[in-house]
């Protein structure tokens, strides 16, 4: 045992002294590590730079075959996230050596037989050294932070500990290295976002202005830190963050997603003065996009304005050329203000305004019939809805071809219609006692789709908070039933 020791060591020097001058400067997160540490994990590194996974790993569990050593196994948690071919719930990992020309995600997508295989479960690992009185570096808090964080995005409640627990876990370690100074610029965004998932809003708050501090060209952060103090509701604080990142000349999703917290603050402080600046403010840097003006329209109805709403919607349909993604979120909005009526007087001077439009009418009369089925009360709404799908029928024949998704989808819609005007009881003037609360979802005949989160939402996020703004303008309320199979 003694004479392998000796002539693993021996590997680890002689690959650290071949590759001195290539491997980059230890990362001042090791700073405090022995001398024999850091070349360990300078040979690691330099193996990892060139592809290879496997001889690193070996050389790092080589080294420390008995995870005494925390920054060692900080750098084991650092490599198998980022090496790894394949993986078991991130409890044991697999790794290769990459020939030249290959990379890990094609290895990944069609991962081979033959791999190094290495069970090593971080938390247990680190649980141990604690309790072992060995110490914990701010470095292995800091990755433990970052594989619970990757844990909890992979898993949820569906690993080996609930994933209250692994977040809660998370924060204790992303607390305790940044206390150390010890962060990176994803680290602040996921310890921000656990904290806000637990409600500890005030924690947040800090460690956003901690990184607005130190990565101030990362507007994500403000635009966080803007939706943290709406979440408080401070939003007289909230506004001039949101300002700060609109006076940029770039224009991005953090461009975005600051109108939205700017909206939201407005919203919820009750001032229309402010709520109307940024929604035309929004429009004004978002010519070319539908979102903002659903937005209004989203905004008129909820202001109880239903002339400015019915104005809002018509403009918008007629600017997209009757897009289904609009006709679809803008019903969606009547019908989470409990307003089905509105919807169907809009459907019924759009249909007539573009009867001459076999698309456009055709989208409409699909829609309208979806509405009918939505809020059918007797088996004349029933009857209504058939009607109106054999019309959008019949203007799509004029359109699609006969193998377009869409021509599926509205005969299993009339199936399930019919077979529910049939059950007992539905003739007599009831609705079927199993109507769906939703119009059934349809396939994306066109393989193009709509919004399916809430426009109110932050770009490329759902709605996650409770208050009346997070009900957008294209939550799917009606449904994803054309989704753009109409385009």
């Amino acid at each position: 045992m003694k004479r392998f020791a000796v002539f693993a060591w021996a590997f680890v020097a002689a690959i650290a002294f071949l590759g001195a001058q290539e491997a980059p400067t230890p990362a001042t997160f090791y700073a405090d590590a022995g001398q024999q540490t850091k070349e360990a994990l300078d040979a690691s590194r330099l193996l990892q730079a060139k592809g290879q996974w496997s001889k690193a790993w070996n050389l790092l569990a080589a080294f420390d075959p008995d995870n005494k050593d925390g920054y060692v196994l900080a750098e084991k948690i650092r490599l198998a996230l980022a090496g790894n071919v394949a993986n078991g719930m991130l409890i044991s990992f697999g790794f290769v050596d990459l020939a030249e020309g290959q990379s890990l995600d094609e290895l990944r997508a069609n991962p081979p037989e033959k791999q190094t295989m290495a069970d090593f479960n971080p938390l247990d690992l680190v649980e141990a050294l604690e309790k072992s009185g060995e110490a914990v570096p701010p470095v292995l808090s800091y990755e433990l932070g970052n594989y619970l964080y990757t844990v909890n995005q992979e898993y949820g409640e569906n690993w080996i500990q609930d994933g209250r627990t692994v977040q809660q876990k998370a924060i204790e370690n992303y607390d305790r290295a940044l206390a150390y100074n010890t962060y990176s610029e994803a680290s602040l965004s996921h310890h921000a976002a656990l904290l806000v998932n637990f409600q500890k809003y005030d924690a947040a708050e800090t460690v956003l202005r901690k990184a607005i501090a130190v990565y101030p060209e990362n507007l994500n952060f403000s635009v966080d830190l803007a939706g943290v103090l709406n979440d408080q509701g401070k939003f007289d604080e909230a506004y001039p963050i949101v300002d700060d990142v609109l006076a940029k000349p770039e224009t991005s999703d953090a461009t975005y997603n600051a109108f939205v917290e700017g909206i939201k603050a407005g919203l919820n402080a009750g001032d229309a003065g402010k709520t109307n600046a940024y929604v035309e403010a929004m429009i004004a840097r978002f010519p070319d996009e539908y979102v903002p003006i659903l937005i209004q329209h989203l905004i008129e109805v909820r202001m109880g304005t239903p002339e400015k709403a019915n104005a809002v919607a018509d403009a918008v349909t007629e600017k997209f050329s009757v897009d289904p993604n609009v006709v679809r979120s803008l019903l969606s909005t009547w019908l989470n203000a409990q307003d089905p009526q509105a919807g169907f007087d809009y459907l019924d001077r759009s249909i007539a305004k573009y009867a001459g439009d076999d698309k456009a009418a055709g989208t409409l009369h699909f829609y309208r019939a979806l509405m009918y089925a939505e809020t059918a009360q007797s088996a004349e709404d029933l009857k209504l809805a058939i009607a109106d799908i054999e019309e959008a029928e019949r203007r799509f024949g004029s359109v699609y071809d006969k193998d377009n998704q869409i021509f599926l989808t509205i005969g299993q819609l009339k199936d399930e219609w019919t077979q529910a005007l049939a059950q007992p009881g539905t003739e007599s003037g009831a609705a079927p006692s199993d109507q769906p609360q939703q119009p059934a979802a349809a396939p994306d005949a066109s393989q193009t789709t709509g919004p399916s989160q809430d426009q109110l939402a932050p770009a490329g996020q759902g709605a996650t908070d409770q208050n009346a703004t997070d009900q957008s303008a294209g939550q799917d309320s009606t449904t994803d039933a054309t989704s753009g199979a109409t385009e």
